[in-house]
């Protein structure tokens, strides 16, 4: 599934990242911020609070994360 959102937090040690989302149709989402966990690390470096992403969730862990 994929997503569209504002990163608000960043935690590399404990890899995850928190993103303030728009609706996702396909799990019945409304609107929302929560943590999620990341497949690998390596998609965290460069990230920053405030940047507009597009990310892909498999099982609610991003497996991919661009800026938008």
């Amino acid at each position: 599934m994929e997503g569209i959102g504002v990163v608000r937090a960043i935690d590399p040690a404990a890899g995850r990242i928190t993103i303030s989302y728009e609706p996702i149709e396909h799990l019945n989402w409304p609107s929302g911020t929560m943590p999620f966990r990341v497949g690998k690390t390596a998609l965290l470096e460069g990230m920053t609070v405030g940047t507009k992403v597009r990310f892909r969730l498999e099982s609610q862990e991003i497996t991919d994360l661009k800026p938008f």
